[in-house]
């Protein structure tokens, strides 16, 4: 599988995440409710905000629980110059069953391809529920039209020069190579939290997503949730840092942060079931963590 190579990447923080034996710096992000409401003009369209880069993660496009129509606002409202997705574009493990593709999706789909064609540069990072991306046949047909890239990870240089390693990051949770059957008992315990999180919503009109919502809450009082992301984010410094770069880029655990780790920047970007949250680079090189 090919790497690639490109110029830009972005970003705001989150929370600061303890963390034993390293020194964690937080930036400071913006909170859930403080993203404005979307601007529209005369005509009701979006007023696109031109920015240097945006980086998204998990959007899950087909599983039930992702918030598509919540997405496909954002992405109307903004107009980036480079566009990541790191991994879980397209969920591939519902193909099979429980598939809900919701007519957003498909617009989510037509407004990557209309940003492509006025000139945004998109990169697809694959992981693990979109690893159908890595079928050769696969990516020629997607090379054939010309208009996004796919590759295991990506290099992004920032406007004020530092070097971002963009990937999923899959390969860094040890539960990816548990046995089959851990793997299923933990996507129906995450489903279920999920699906009793869109009850509760629906019955105490709660926040469906962010920091507030009952998913969110109901993990951070578990104690496993907090040592994976922390084990995962470890794993995943501890490469960048061997591969030289100056910060890390990925998704893939759910858990929005933007956070120093002994001088090296560490952004996860989220996801778009459980935070909706976006990686933003603003013409000076500054990287912005967004909560909608």
């Amino acid at each position: 599988m090919r790497t690639a190579a490109g110029p830009e990447a972005t970003g705001v923080p989150s929370p600061v995440a303890e963390h034993s034996g390293s020194r964690i710096s937080g930036l400071d992000g913006n909170p859930p409710d403080a993203f404005p409401a979307l601007q529209r003009d005369s005509g009701n369209t979006p007023a696109a905000t031109a920015i240097r880069s945006l980086f998204l993660s998990d959007l899950h496009l087909g599983f039930r629980h992702a918030r598509v129509a919540t997405l496909l606002e954002f992405l109307m409202r903004h107009e980036p110059e480079n566009l990541y997705l790191a991994g879980d574009f397209i969920d591939g493990w519902c193909f099979r069953s429980r598939w809900a593709w919701q007519t957003e999706c498909s617009g989510v789909i037509s407004r990557l391809l209309d940003l492509a064609q006025r000139g945004t540069r998109i990169r697809v990072a694959i992981g693990n529920h979109d690893n159908f991306l890595r079928n050769p046949m696969m990516q020629r047909f997607i090379d054939g039209f010309g208009l996004i890239e796919v590759a295991e990870e990506f290099h992004h240089r920032t406007a004020d020069g530092r070097r971002f390693l963009v990937l999923h990051g899959d390969q860094f949770d040890h539960f990816e190579r548990a046995s089959g059957l851990t793997v299923t008992a933990l996507s129906i315990i995450h489903e279920a939290i999920l699906q009793a999180n869109s009850l509760w919503s629906c019955l105490t009109s709660a926040a469906l997503h962010g920091r507030h919502s009952l998913a969110t809450v109901v993990k951070h009082r578990l104690r496993f949730p907090g040592l994976h992301a922390r084990h995962f984010r470890e794993q995943v410094v501890r490469h960048t840092r061997h591969r030289g770069f100056d910060g890390v880029i990925c998704g893939h655990v759910h858990e929005p942060q933007h956070v120093l780790v002994d001088g090296l920047t560490y952004c996860n970007v989220g996801d778009w079931v459980e935070n909706c949250t976006a990686l933003t680079e603003d013409r000076h090189g500054r990287l912005q963590l967004l909560w909608l």
